[in-house]
């Protein structure tokens, strides 16, 4: 056949843990996320994984791709929670289900001057060196179950589609935004007053935001920023009551686009 390219959505993993907290290179950073590519055996050709920044400044750090499908219409048992150890009895439960991995080194696929100056991005096009095994020499392979049947809490398989999942261990990460909430938020406001680090300089429109209390417990899922200063963020839904000081974050600190062939 034919080959044919498929660039996939972006994949937007939830980070249920962040502000006052740093990850260790045992952690989990994300647990199995879902996306979908067109049913058949596919090899990834490319990626581009954007990492927000800690405190709006640059960051740097290695960490694992996991890739997962679904056995007998079951979706991959959970890794844990955001910033858990891996812990042997979840990640052995997990290994019938793993398909591919891909370390990503940092001093091989960032962005070489940090031009971006709050976040990072990570992918394949800086120039491939002969360490680099992605996907040039050892290509990645994709293909999962064709009629995942959903459950309570992944979608039903598109028609023509086949559903797998990314779950990202390692790298200390500190996602924390330095963006604090100035003065408690009344439950019906869409408009949030914040102070510390410039709100616009960590966010942007249609980013989904959470608060979180100063020990990175208690999260507040907020809602999608639809209009942004230095010191307001707007919001698309009123939030319930967020307090003076808890920290607003990127619900989604690292997203992926993959490009793929077939």
């Amino acid at each position: 056949m034919n080959s044919k390219y498929y660039l996939t959505e972006e994949i937007k993993p939830q980070v249920n843990k962040m502000g006052n907290v740093t990850f260790t290179a045992d952690d989990v950073i994300f647990d199995w996320t879902a996306f979908e590519i067109p049913r058949g055996t596919a090899v990834i050709k490319s990626f581009s994984i954007k990492v927000a920044g800690a405190n709006g400044s640059t960051q740097t750090q290695n960490f694992d791709l996991f890739f997962a499908r679904s056995i007998d219409g079951v979706a991959p048992p959970t890794l844990g929670d955001s910033n858990d150890a891996k812990n042997i009895i979840k990640t052995t439960a997990a290994r019938p289900y793993i398909i591919a991995y891909h370390g990503v080194d940092s001093s091989e696929t960032e962005d070489l001057a940090d031009s971006l100056v709050g976040y990072n991005i990570y992918g394949n096009g800086k120039g491939i060196t002969a360490d680099i095994s992605f996907p040039q020499q050892n290509p990645i392979f994709l293909e999962g179950e064709h009629d995942f049947p959903g459950d309570s809490n992944y979608s039903k398989t598109t028609p023509g589609y086949q559903t797998l999942w990314v779950a990202c261990t390692g790298g200390a990460f500190d996602f924390g935004t330095g963006v604090n909430i100035a003065g408690d938020n009344a439950a019906d406001h869409l408009t949030i007053d914040v102070d510390g680090t410039d709100a616009d300089d960590v966010f942007a429109v249609g980013d989904t935001v959470i608060a979180f209390d100063a020990d990175g417990s208690g999260e507040t899922t907020i809602g999608k920023i639809t209009a942004l200063t230095d010191a307001v963020v707007t919001v698309d839904a009123a939030p319930s009551l967020i307090a003076d000081d808890d920290e607003l974050c990127n619900l989604s600190p690292i997203t992926l686009r993959l490009g793929i062939e077939y």
